[in-house]
């Protein structure tokens, strides 16, 4: 049960992380946001990427409120929700300045716990930081589901690993699951994942389900430096019908 669950209505917390930075992640949040809120549902999309956010960038927004002054204190989170669409909202972070940040985990779990009182969020989807630190696994701790997003580089399958090894003894498997990206096809999304569930079961004894794969699509790129989301940029792609096979998949979970 998650903090708060008993008093206040609780939201649907997707988690979405990685072990290294360039697979995905961050792409995958912000469709995967868009496609919910499409579907009429509130959602909030959290940059939780205390010195390397990017997400305002993706939809093609500038929030005059930024998380960095509601971790210190200066703002209330409020504040600092920004609306894109009528269903989607955004908590954005301002980039990294060189000056060292006295905030951490704690802010990130304070953030929650203002959300969860003073919001009515039907899902709240958080982007992680590509990395394993305390504000990363504080951002699963409090994950109704993580997905933890790979490709076929054999540093993505190495660090998803070290990332699952930390999170598996505090955190059921059943929680977590795998989104392979940037694919040719089925096959090549299940030759992915197959190698890391060698692994995990091997060293681990556990093996995590797929809740999806995305193929490649060249116009990826092209949304992310136009500032455009991809399911409203490229309408009927094989990627946006991956995507919404993934949140067809993320529905059945937040609805069981």
């Amino acid at each position: 049960m998650k903090a708060g669950e008993e008093i206040y209505r609780s939201p649907f917390v997707i988690t979405v992380c990685s072990g290294k930075g360039g697979v995905g992640k961050s792409f995958i949040a912000a469709n995967i946001a868009n496609l919910l809120a499409d579907k009429g549902l509130a959602v909030l999309l959290w940059d939780a990427d205390m010195h390397f956010p990017n997400q305002h960038l993706l939809v093609g927004a500038e929030p005059p409120v930024r998380l960095s002054d509601v971790y210190t204190g200066e703002m209330n989170v409020l504040q600092a929700i920004f609306k894109t669409t009528d269903n989607m909202h955004l908590l954005a972070d301002t980039p990294a300045t060189g000056k060292i940040r006295e905030y951490s985990a704690e802010a990130i779990l304070n953030v929650y716990k203002q959300l969860l009182i003073e919001t009515e969020y039907d899902v709240i989807i958080i982007d992680t930081p590509a990395l394993t630190n305390d504000e990363v696994l504080q951002c699963c701790n409090i994950a109704d589901l993580i997905t933890i997003v790979v490709n076929d580089e054999p540093t993505s399958l190495l660090d998803a690993y070290g990332l699952l090894k930390i999170l598996l003894p505090y955190i059921g498997k059943e929680f977590i699951n795998l989104l392979v990206n940037n694919v040719i096809d089925v096959e090549d999304a299940d030759e992915i994942s197959e190698k890391l569930n060698l692994a995990t079961e091997k060293f681990l004894n556990t093996q995590l389900d797929v809740i999806g794969f995305i193929p490649y699509d060249r116009a990826v790129r092209q949304s992310i430096v136009q500032q455009k989301l991809f399911t409203d940029f490229v309408k009927g792609s094989e990627v946006n019908k991956a995507l919404n096979k993934i949140v067809e998949n993320i529905l059945k979970q937040k609805n069981s």
